[in-house]
């Protein structure tokens, strides 16, 4: 049988690149755009081809981040009461309690109320109804049995000397440890990582917050977790506090279903800069202009938390804040911003921080030299005049003068200055001062401080955040844009 070779209708694909260049050279020949070989030697079909060949793109060599994640923490040991004689409390579901290592119940359903008092070395343990009493050294643990138990605390206190200070019954999951230091009982609740945040989102944020926003909390709250555990607080037998000197946390009382959504949804996400946990600020309500981290702390200044408005680019028109007139006309307004809710879809659920955008406190001079001599522990006199001396980038006091009949006093930092100037602090350290009713020799009746925001006003802006939230922008384009290039990192890949 012979073998037949059957050629194909249809040129090779030499062949049709040598027509497809003798065309090409024909209409230039004819339209008198004939390339010129710049190289001799080089034909005139390669130099075409050459030309024709779209250049690979050479990019720069980027050096590789290394992610350096925290040490895996499963739990946080939270301290919730210091310094206290008596505690009262109680148990739902069943505990293991044991002393010094040692196991004094297991699986013990308590009954009623209970009573821990220091006595020198010794906890005392009494149940308040019963009279059971049990007395152990130095410490008393409580480990839960079950899922479901907790344990009640009286009075706590939370937020003392704020606006929200308050003190009431807060109920705990985790261990519960009573600690004798020094005659004193401190409280501590080890619980997991994630119950922990179930805890602190709907105490830091509204749980009437869109969801995007409280997802973006949820993180910056497990950020502080790896990135403050282990730089405070190494003399204490807790590693965070469960008041804003860490981050609000007060048990199970108010979690929510949307809260806990935003946790569970986030899980194991945190916020880094050039692979390690960022410094997760956070406040209310900056009055529409973000500072900078080190204006408020005086702290070696961080890339991601630079001073700048607080909405889309290009939409502010007051100049700079640092000008007394034009941080006075910005105070006067109410300039469009992610953290003004006129007219935006949260606006209704979250009314209660719109008197956090723009506010005025007021003090009879009398009122304002108590505070100042109880504050400062100084005697100015008959006050005269406050007066910002310096400001922020976002119009934020630095530096305050208070001027009386018996000298001047000079008060720096942004806290220190709202501590010092009223009680409580003032909402935020934009404002300004007005003066009313000055007599004769010009000592006032009344001083007015005019102001904006809630907070340190670094970081994440609560309420902003609600406000880009209506406005599609999901929990990465929040933290983006207020800790610009920083990376939203899996823990446990």
């Amino acid at each position: 049988m012979s073998n037949y070779f059957c050629p194909s209708p249809f040129p090779s694909k030499e062949n049709q690149m040598k027509i497809i260049l003798t065309a090409l050279i024909m209409i230039m020949v004819f339209t008198g755009c004939t390339p010129v070989a710049r190289e001799k030697g080089v034909p005139i079909t390669e130099k075409i081809i050459s030309e024709m060949s779209v250049a690979e793109e050479k990019k720069e060599a980027v050096e590789p981040v290394t992610v350096v994640l925290p040490e895996k923490k499963v739990s946080v040991r939270v301290g919730i009461m210091e310094g206290e004689n008596e505690i009262l409390f109680s148990c739902s579901g069943l505990f293991t309690i044991s002393s010094k290592g040692k196991i004094i119940f297991t699986k013990k359903k308590s009954q009623g109320s209970w009573k821990i008092t220091d006595q020198g070395h010794e906890l005392v343990f009494e149940n308040t109804d019963t009279g059971e009493t049990i007395r152990v050294e130095n410490d008393l643990i409580f480990r839960p049995d079950q899922i479901s138990s907790y344990v009640k605390i009286g009075k706590v206190q939370s937020g003392k000397g704020w606006h929200w200070e308050n003190t009431r019954s807060r109920s705990y999951k985790g261990d519960i440890e009573f600690l004798n230091i020094g005659g004193k009982i401190t409280v501590v609740n080890e619980v997991g990582i994630e119950q922990y945040l179930y805890g602190v989102v709907p105490s830091e944020m509204s749980s009437e917050s869109p969801m995007e926003a409280l997802k973006a909390q949820a993180i910056l709250a497990r950020t502080n977790v790896f990135s403050k555990v282990g730089r405070k607080y190494k003399d204490k037998p807790y590693s965070l506090t469960s008041d804003v000197y860490s981050q609000v946390y007060t048990g199970i009382d108010k979690i929510t279903e949307p809260t806990s959504r935003a946790v569970d949804e986030t899980r194991g996400l945190i916020l880094t800069y050039k692979g390690k946990p960022v410094e997760a600020l956070f406040h209310s309500v900056c009055g529409g202009y973000l500072e900078s981290n080190d204006v408020v702390w005086s702290s070696a200044a961080l890339p991601y938390l630079k001073a700048k408005p607080c909405s889309q680019s290009g939409s502010f028109s007051y100049g700079d804040l640092k000008n007394e007139n034009n941080f006075r006309k910005w105070i006067n307004s109410t300039p469009d911003s992610y953290c003004n809710l006129n007219n935006k879809q949260s606006g209704s659920k979250l009314a209660f921080a719109k008197k956090y955008f723009r506010w005025e406190k007021r003090y009879t001079r009398e009122k304002l030299e108590s505070i100042i001599r109880s504050t400062t522990g100084k005697n100015i006199g008959k006050l005269k005049d406050i007066s910002v001396i310096s400001r922020g980038p976002s119009g934020k006091a630095i530096t305050v003068r208070v001027t009386g009949s018996s000298g001047s006093l000079d008060i720096n930092k942004e806290l220190n200055i709202r501590q010092k100037l009223s009680k409580p602090p003032l909402y935020s350290g934009n404002f300004y001062v007005e003066k009313n009713n000055s007599d004769k020799s010009g000592y006032p009746s009344e001083f007015v401080f005019r102001g904006a925001g809630f907070g340190h006003g670094t970081g994440m802006c609560q309420i902003g955040a609600c406000g880009m939230a209506d406005k599609g922008s999901n929990f990465d384009d929040i933290l983006e844009f207020y800790f610009p290039g920083t990376d939203v990192t899996e823990l446990d890949k």
